[in-house]
Parts: C-alpha cells; structure tokens; sequence
C-alpha cells in the first residue's frame, strides 16, 4: 500500500493566509501593472457608454415628450377612444419606461447583475413593443396601409 499522509496538512498555514487575505501583496501589485503595461487587445467594448448613453439620452427625450407634451403624440391616432384616454396611456407608458431605464442605470453603474437586468430590460422592450402594437399602434390609422391595397 503506500505511506499515509494524514498527519501532515497539504496546504501550509502561511499558504492559507495569503490565499484568504484581503490585502494586495507586492507580487499581486507587480503582476497587474505588468497586465496593464502588456498592450494585448481587450474583449471590452470602450464604446459602450457612449452608445448606452446616446440610447439613454433619446429614451429620455421620448420620455419627456409623451409626459409633457402627450397631445401631439395623440393628434397622429384615430380611435374610438377619448383623447384623454390616450394621454394617459402614453403619460403612464413614459412613467414606466422611466422607471426600467433608471433601474437598468443603476445596474450598470453600480455592476449590479449587469448582464442579467440587460436581458430582463430586453425581455420587457419587446413585451412592451408587441403590448403597445395592440393597445396604440393599431390606431393610427382607420385605413392601416399595411392591410389594405388601392
């Protein structure tokens, strides 16, 4: 059989303590800048702010169209509907989009699930789009072009 080697631990105390310490030690330093100095292409996306912000800075512009100034929005639907009906469709429909955008913000600022609130957010838009084709879209016109041929 073989010798047993219970009596000796494999990993030495001075090994735990370096493994579970919170403090950077001068190898760890060293080996970062050294990471930071090796210009290797990286995986990450430095244009990705600049579009999220764009995308966050138009989302806001609607937004702020549907609450303040909901009845030029309204005057493109024809329906059976009140108009006022419609401006609180659209004031409530902002108001959410408000507060997922916001939500979806806080996530990517504070690295909080990031990827995960990204699907979610993706999730609702087209929840959201499909919702709305059927609630609003649909009157815009009481000839939809896409139905009828001349």
């Amino acid at each position: 059989m073989g010798i047993s080697h219970t009596d000796e631990g494999l990993v030495t105390r001075a090994e735990l303590d370096a493994l579970f310490s919170e403090e950077e030690t001068a190898s760890d330093v060293e080996l970062m800048s050294a990471r930071a100095a090796s210009h290797l292409p990286s995986a990450v996306d430095t244009w990705f702010k600049f579009r999220n912000l764009f995308l966050l800075s138009v989302v806001f512009s609607y937004c702020i169209k549907l609450l303040f100034f909901s009845h030029v929005a309204v005057s493109n639907y024809q329906s059976h509907m009140s108009d006022e009906t419609f401006v609180r469709y659209f004031q409530y429909r902002a108001l959410f989009v408000i507060a997922i955008t916001v939500f979806y913000l806080y996530s990517y600022l504070r690295n909080w699930f990031f990827e995960k609130v990204s699907l979610v957010f993706v999730g609702v838009g087209a929840t959201a789009l499909a919702m709305d084709y059927f609630n609003a879209y649909v009157y815009l016109s009481e000839n939809p072009t896409q139905w009828m041929r001349d």
